[in-house]
């Protein structure tokens, strides 16, 4: 008999508790869960961002390699006179 009064006394002091009543959110493992998953969230913004950053260095500098190309070409198309279609206007001397 005492042993059986000294298990409901100990299930009747557990009764109310946070993981008996189902109060997951009164818990102190519930809290650092929720506090995992928002420092997953935040480490995956971190990382999305600096891969966007990434990127957007990486298509400026080829941006950049395109324009100083095409300005090059068109100063050596500038720089030379004599191209096919002036050599055709040119007079004969």
């Amino acid at each position: 008999m005492m042993m059986k009064s000294m298990y409901n006394t100990q299930m009747m002091s557990h009764g109310a508790s946070a993981p008996c009543a189902n109060a997951a959110s009164s818990c102190a493992q519930a809290a650092t869960m929720q506090s995992a998953h928002i420092a997953l969230i935040m480490d995956a913004i971190l990382m999305a961002s600096i891969i966007i950053c990434a990127l957007i260095r990486f298509l400026l500098v080829r941006l950049s390699i395109l324009v100083v190309a095409i300005l090059v070409l068109v100063l050596l198309v500038m720089k030379n006179p004599h191209t096919p279609k002036m050599r055709r206007t040119a007079p004969l001397f």
